[in-house]
């Protein structure tokens, strides 16, 4: 072929029906395909009625080259006719391949429904994305998946053009191909442009209803069904498509990252460590680059076995003998000290390297940039990557680093927290856990049972209760999370059910038993149960149904009917985890709400820090499906006694703004959700001090006499209150409800909310709301103020020491 023409031509459409791989063969695909270049003819003669600015000249130039070449119109069974008269055919596709564009444009010219191009731009020849290996492997989709989802676009196209049905499939194809320069994969979106292809009726439209329509919609999964309803030989599809691919490489890449990084096992695993290097290695387009990281919560626990958990770095493994001294003037001591990102174009030209360098040397690393993990504004670990060519890496490359530091932070706190959190067990099995505040009290007690011991006394450890102290009580709770929960169970139920009833379709061909067709009908009607609501024990009876009367089948039908392996395949992969059951929807939901709460947790441990240096106070939190807290402040809980009131309106300001400040965080956080939740936000204001006994029983405290019960009533039951005369939560997104039983604590409250105001934490306007009166608790009332998410910054910090300290003295004083 002359290599001149703009056009490419390929042999491989000629023999599409007998290639497999393809498999868009006669006998696979269910509808008749034809190539055809009479759109784009109809489409120039339409140019020339409708534009003026056309070239009429031109059009007839191409109506004169077209009554000299008839066989290019109506259908071409002979693909070898664009070869032919590939002259007129490059004419009739300019204004689709535009000639400024051709060089660099990913296009070609398709028979519908294959993949296999007659007509292509060069770049698109060079990559071979559609030609030169298996499409399967290309799309990362098995044969029966890919044949589903073109059947099931088909049916897309005849429901739009003959029932006037919308019935779109958003989900694109994304082609997957080796560079032949870094061997690294690289990923490219496809768009499919349909102007130019046709979809015709055989003999009448079949009728069908609204109902009936969207029942097949409904069922989307079954194509057994629609092929009833609308058999494929009463169609047929002819012209052609114009494929466009894009490269999506990095964002999908980025995509594959942020889910890895959700995985507990991504950074403590070698496994997972491998994966994510390799992803990094993709994204950045360079085979030769390593990955690093250790976490490093703070400086004092540099070296300590703790922090070396999750030390997988360059130098920096659990095993290595490098300590904190080491770090000094080396490239690393910015890093962990002052959160500075390094980038080190070569090593070798250092002149006094440090010992930490001086190992990086002797593994073979000349280039490499470190960077700190921070995580609520504290640095708790760092991130490398290195190259042993010099300048490989450099400052241009941590601009696209900068978007994975957040993921990787993420990562590395939640296996930090794992790590505490086996640590807590441990010390929770052996020992009792007391809260630093009143350790002493615990103490003394334990003193007192000695001495009693010693008198032959009586041996029974004396009460604990701490008397006239102030509680605090907060509550970030997750909206719906119970009605989340349940979607996640019937999707993923739903969809377990789908792939078994794959299994089952597979084999009825080869296997005509009626039995089967029971089964198939057994899961319908389970599937449309689910669909209508998830009644309580349908998981434990969908699940028992599958185990017994399904699976013990896969064995049997893989030795006598292999047809049916694919399908089991997929079943067997859906179900390949701890729990044996499909657990897509309920992860995503699961880390959603892990995600959630640990931003609410971690948050509050840092801040309640702080407030701990204000004043020493009892404090304890415990997650549902959000995140509680109770504090305790008064005399009675220090040793020395010393407790002034303007210390529990400084608290009760702080806890106001932490609140407002956990809002803030989580509304940011939302856009990385896969589930995007909502929390809401309670404060509940108590005013007269109460009393606090120990509970040796349950290892806790809980509030000790009758008067005091009633604010225990209250907490357990204020989360469900509604607004009274009304069906309206109390509780709403973005906003903070405060309840309160006297007018006093409005009073206090309405200084702390003046200048939560004038700081750009709450918008102005201020609900009072009565609350529906709740059983045994009569007379509630709340403060509703919305969060205000817009503002740039803050013009204080949430622990602002003297600042908070002075305002809530000056409320005191009033």
């Amino acid at each position: 072929m002359n290599k001149s023409h703009r056009g490419s031509f390929h042999e491989s459409v000629v023999s599409i029906s007998n290639n497999d791989d393809i498999f868009l063969s006669v006998d696979k695909f269910p509808f008749k395909t034809s190539l055809s270049l009479s759109p784009l003819i109809a489409y120039w003669e339409n140019k020339e009625k409708t534009d003026p600015s056309c070239n009429a000249a031109r059009v007839r130039e191409l109506a004169d080259l077209l009554r000299s070449t008839p066989e290019l119109v109506g259908t071409l069974d002979d693909v070898s006719i664009i070869e032919k008269y590939v002259d007129t055919v490059d004419i009739l596709m300019e204004d689709i391949f535009p000639s400024a564009l051709w060089e660099n444009e990913l296009m070609a010219a398709v028979v519908p429904f294959h993949f296999h191009s007659f007509y292509a731009t060069p770049k698109l020849e060079e990559l071979q994305l559609l030609d030169g290996g298996s499409h399967t492997e290309k799309l990362n989709l098995d044969l029966k998946t890919l044949l589903f989802r073109l059947t099931l676009s088909a049916y897309t196209l005849i429901l739009e053009k003959f029932y006037n049905a919308n019935f779109s499939i958003d989900e694109p194809f994304i082609f997957t191909i080796k560079d032949k320069f870094t061997g690294l994969p690289r990923h490219y979106k496809l768009s499919i442009d349909l102007k130019f292809m046709e979809v015709k009726a055989k003999g009448d439209i079949k009728k069908l209803s609204a109902q009936e329509i969207n029942f097949l919609i409904n069922r989307y999964n079954d194509l057994d069904l629609w092929m009833m309803k609308l058999p494929p030989d009463n169609f047929e599809f002819s012209g052609f498509s114009i494929y466009d691919f894009t490269e999506v490489t990095n964002e999908e890449t980025i995509s594959s990252l942020r889910f890895d990084l959700l995985d507990r096992h991504s950074v403590s695993t070698e496994e997972g460590f491998l994966n994510l290097q390799q992803k990094l290695r993709i994204l950045f387009g360079l085979p030769g680059i390593r990955l690093g990281f250790a976490s490093c919560p703070t400086l004092q626990d540099f070296d300590s076995s703790y922090s070396r958990k999750i030390w997988n770095g360059l130098v920096l493994t659990q095993d290595c003998d490098l300590i904190l001294k080491d770090l000094q003037n080396s490239i690393y001591e910015p890093v962990l000290r002052r959160a500075n990102t390094i980038v080190v174009e070569d090593l070798e030209v250092f002149q006094n390297p440090s010992r930490i360098e001086q190992k990086l040397l002797e593994a073979g690393i000349r280039n490499l940039i470190i960077a700190p993990l921070q995580y609520d504004g504290k640095t708790i670990g760092l991130m490398e990557l290195a190259s042993p060519i010099p300048g490989e890496l450099n400052a241009l490359a941590t601009i696209r680093l900068k978007e994975l530091l957040p993921l990787f932070a993420l990562a590395i706190n939640r296996s930090l927290e794992e790590l505490r959190n086996s640590i807590q067990s441990i010390i929770k099995e052996k020992y009792t856990a007391i809260h630093p505040v009143v350790e002493w009290r615990f103490t003394k007690a334990a003193v007192n049972l000695l001495e009693k011991m010693e008198r032959n006394a009586s041996s029974e450890i004396e009460p604990i209760i701490f008397r006239d102290i102030y509680p605090l009580y907060g509550a970030s709770d997750i909206r719906g999370s119970a009605t989340e929960r349940n979607r996640a169970i019937q999707g993923d139920l739903l969809e377990q059910l789908v792939l078994a009833k794959e299994v089952i379709l597979a084999v009825k061909d080869s296997l005509p038993l009626s039995i089967l067709d029971e089964l198939v009908y057994k899961m319908d009607k389970y599937s449309q149960n689910i669909v209508s609501e998830l009644a309580s024990g349908d998981e434990v009876l969908v699940l028992d149904f599958l185990r017994a009367e399904i699976e013990p089948l896969f064995d049997h039908f893989q030795k006598k009917h292999p047809v049916a392996a694919p399908a089991i395949q997929a079943y067997r992969s859906a179900i390949n985890n701890p729990y044996k059951v499909v657990y897509n929807k309920r992860r995503a939901y699961e880390e959603s709400l892990f995600m959630i709460n640990e931003t609410i947790s971690s948050f509050l441990e840092r801040e309640e820090e702080k407030a701990q240096r204000l004043f020493p106070h009892y404090f304890e939190k415990y997650r549902t499906d959000g995140l509680e807290y109770n504090i305790y402040i008064g005399a009675s809980l220090l040793n020395n006694g010393g407790f002034e009131p303007i210390y529990l309106k400084n608290m009760r300001l702080w806890q106001l703004m932490l609140t407002c400040e956990v809002a803030r965080r989580i509304h940011k956080l939302r856009a990385n959700l896969k589930l995007p939740l909502e929390i809401t936000q309670l404060i509940l204001v108590h005013s007269d001090p109460i009393s606090i006994r120990f509970r040796m029983d349950e290892k806790k405290f809980d509030v000790d006499g009758a008067n005091n019960v009633r604010y225990e009533i209250i907490k357990k039951r204020i989360d469900k209150a509604t607004v009274r005369g009304s069906e309206e939560r109390l509780t709403q997104p973005g906003k903070i409800a405060i309840v309160y039983m006297q007018q006093k604590d409005v009073v206090e409250y309405q200084r702390y909310i003046d200048f939560l105001q004038s700081e750009g934490y709450i918008h102005k306007q201020v609900e009072h709301v009565e609350v529906e009166e709740l059983p045994g608790v009569p007379g509630l009332k709340a403060l509703r103020l919305s969060i205000n998410f817009k503002e740039a910054a803050l013009r204080h910090d949430i622990d602002a020491g003297d600042e908070l300290l002075n305002i809530a003295q000056s409320a005191s004083l009033n």
